[in-house]
């Protein structure tokens, strides 16, 4: 990597009197920072330094490797400590002018790229370098990381292009003895038609009449006694409103999907008076009056509903070191709503905006959570077989990055159990098995430490924790249910209607 860098350091008076004493310690606070840098001679370290006027001094930074805009605000410390013991002389602030950094890429980008803060992006083939070039950046840019960020997110957005649109790793794990189903219908269609279901007021949502909601508690109680409670897990209840500084930037969903979220704004105020406006044109108009609408909210700090229960869990246990006999942590929660704006992509109960979801979250140390993961993947297996009896397959479904990671997590894993494993179903009313797309309805989830060092837990006696998760989609066990077993409740498992052994009436309209 090269960088060349123009900077100024302002004073907060006239140096010209002491000019040629002020370039000495500049000098002395730049062999102070160097002494410290092991590779010396591989930086091909260079430095110019010109008096501007009586109270700045212009500075050229050139190296390799090292970053120059690191170098220069280094500087400062010991400069300011020679000039103040020795002239009296303050530092009222460091600027860089001009930065830009030629670095090596993998492989060149597919199309252009933009970023921001960066005023120049140039590609050379031959090379395959990128250069960049940033103008007029502070010293909070350069020490919260953002330009080694914007090199990074250059990396990601070439990475990005190579692999848009390519399937993520797959690989079956597990397939259920096929299943003899005869019926061929979309179970969404055919609960609105039967009054089971109906549109919410907004998009992507639905109102559960009470056939329905019996097969969700259905579902429920199978979880909670053939799967939760056998394993150890304890209930606990959530909060729907979700902040963005605090939880989303650290699990990385603004950087992911802030495209899918649902936002949430405060009012500005609870006084009356102030909303009194607002009310006067509602009334008059029966309209809402949204210009005068955004005047009365606040959208900061930003916040949303969940998109999933677990990071507000983990952002509960945010800095905590937790005693030894705490672990492994098993925890459940079923009464919050998760939110995703699918947009064009929602189809039925099965895709939707608002879904009603167990999420289960289990932290420990590595061997205890692979031991967990397979007396779930038991437990699921006998569910789906045994009570539900659909026909699904298991897959793992670990992105190709982490492929490579094994060594990171320190131990020997096999295949499905870093990462994600999908539990899929057939859906018969969309064709055949082997042409079309099978619903994901499930999915177990080891993730490392992605979430423990986000949030900083630990534990007491400092051991390497993971963490996990497992969401269970009411909605999509439903959707796969019915659809391989139709409505008719004679034709239901036995097994399963011990846990629903007779429907409420449906609502009939004239």
């Amino acid at each position: 990597m090269k960088y060349n860098l123009v900077g100024k350091i302002i004073f907060n008076k006239d140096i010209t009197p002491n000019k040629e004493k002020v370039i000495e310690f500049i000098k002395q606070a730049e062999n102070d920072i160097l002494k410290k840098i092991t590779d010396l001679e591989e930086i091909n370290f260079t430095s110019e330094y010109k008096i501007e006027n009586k109270n700045s001094i212009q500075v050229i930074i050139c190296t390799k490797k090292k970053s120059a805009h690191i170098i220069f605000y280094r500087i400062r410390k010991s400069l300011a400590e020679y000039l103040g013991k020795n002239l009296h002389i303050g530092i009222s602030s460091l600027e860089i002018k001009f930065l830009k950094i030629v670095f090596p890429l993998e492989k060149l980008p597919q199309e252009d790229i933009s970023i921001p803060f960066v005023n120049v992006i140039e590609f050379d083939k031959n090379e395959k370098t990128c250069a960049i070039e940033l103008e007029k950046i502070d010293k909070n840019f350069i020490t919260k990381g953002n330009v080694e960020r914007i090199i990074k997110r250059i990396r990601e957005k070439i990475d990005h292009s190579y692999y848009e649109g390519k399937k993520e790793y797959h690989k079956v794990l597990y397939e259920s003895p096929k299943k003899n189903i005869k019926i061929d219908i979309d179970p969404t269609i055919e609960m609105v038609n039967r009054n089971w279901i109906a549109p919410a007021s907004t998009k992507g949502k639905w109102i559960y009449w009470a056939p329905a909601t019996n097969i969700f508690n259905a579902m429920e109680k199978i979880v909670l006694e053939e799967l939760l409670i056998p394993l150890g897990f304890n209930e606990m209840k959530n909060s729907n409103i979700v902040s963005g500084e605090e939880i989303w930037l650290k699990t990385g969903h603004l950087e992911g999907m802030p495209m899918e979220i649902y936002y949430v704004a405060e009012p500005k105020t609870r006084n009356t008076k102030e909303w009194e406006y607002f009310i006067d044109l509602v009334k008059i108009t029966q309209e809402i009056p949204y210009d005068e609408f955004k005047k009365m909210v606040q959208l900061e700090p930003l916040k949303g509903l969940a998109y999933a229960q677990c990071p507000s869990i983990y952002w509960a246990l945010k800095g905590k070191t937790i005693t030894d006999d705490s672990f492994p942590i098993l925890l459940f929660e079923r009464t919050t709503n998760s939110f995703r704006y699918e947009s064009g992509g929602r189809h039925g109960i099965e895709r939707v905006d608002e879904f009603h979801r167990i999420e289960v979250v289990f932290i420990g140390e590595p061997n205890d959570l692979l031991d967990l993961q397979k007396r779930f993947m038991e437990k699921y297996k006998k569910i789906f077989n045994e009570i539900l009896e659909i026909e699904w397959r298991m897959a793992s479904v670990t992105p190709f990055y982490m492929q490579q990671a094994g060594d990171i997590f320190k131990e020997d894993i096999e295949e499905g159990q870093l990462g994600t494993v999908d539990y899929e179903a057939w859906l018969p009313y969309r064709g055949s098995r082997e042409e079309t797309e099978w619903l994901e309805f499930q999915n177990f989830s080891i993730i490392g430490e992605k979430y423990i060092k986000a949030f900083n837990l630990k534990n007491q006696k400092n051991k390497l924790i993971w963490s996990g998760c497992t969401g269970i989609g009411l909605e999509r066990w439903v959707a796969v249910f019915l659809a391989q077993h139709g409505f008719n409740i004679e034709d239901w498992p036995d097994k399963f209607k011990k846990y629903l052994d007779k429907m409420p009436k449906e609502l009939k309209f004239f």
